[in-house]
């Protein structure tokens, strides 16, 4: 999918979203947002965090077309072990990073593993 847009169009309809207004709803925004949103309008962090919630997808995915829809459950299948070594790691060199750094690390590491794990399959 090339766009935001387009991409939150499929995330509705995969997910099984029959009343706009009731996602709407839940969101706690007015329908027209939503409207806005599926034509590549404006979209707060939040509001995108808040839809990738509600619809259960990849806010990598919504964003950056990065991954697939389901790219954020993959995470799931890392162990304990792994998650705690690489949570070590990071914290320890985020001490020398600025905030806007280690966000885009951060989400550079997410894809990253994703990418790994799907190309192990």
């Amino acid at each position: 999918m090339s766009t935001r847009g387009k991409r939150l169009r499929l995330a509705i309809e995969a997910r099984g979203v029959r009343k706009q207004q009731a996602l709407a709803f839940q969101l706690g925004v007015h329908e027209s947002a939503i409207t806005r949103w599926k034509e590549d309008r404006s979209l707060s962090l939040t509001n995108a965090i808040a839809l990738c919630d509600a619809l259960d997808i990849s806010l990598d995915w919504l964003l950056l077309g990065r991954g697939t829809i389901d790219s954020h459950k993959v995470l799931t299948q890392v162990s304990h072990t792994e998650q705690s070594q690489l949570t070590t790691s990071f914290d320890k060199l985020s001490q020398q990073m600025t905030e806007q750094t280690q966000a885009r690390l951060q989400s550079f590491f997410i894809s990253l593993h994703a990418d790994l794990l799907g190309s192990a399959r």
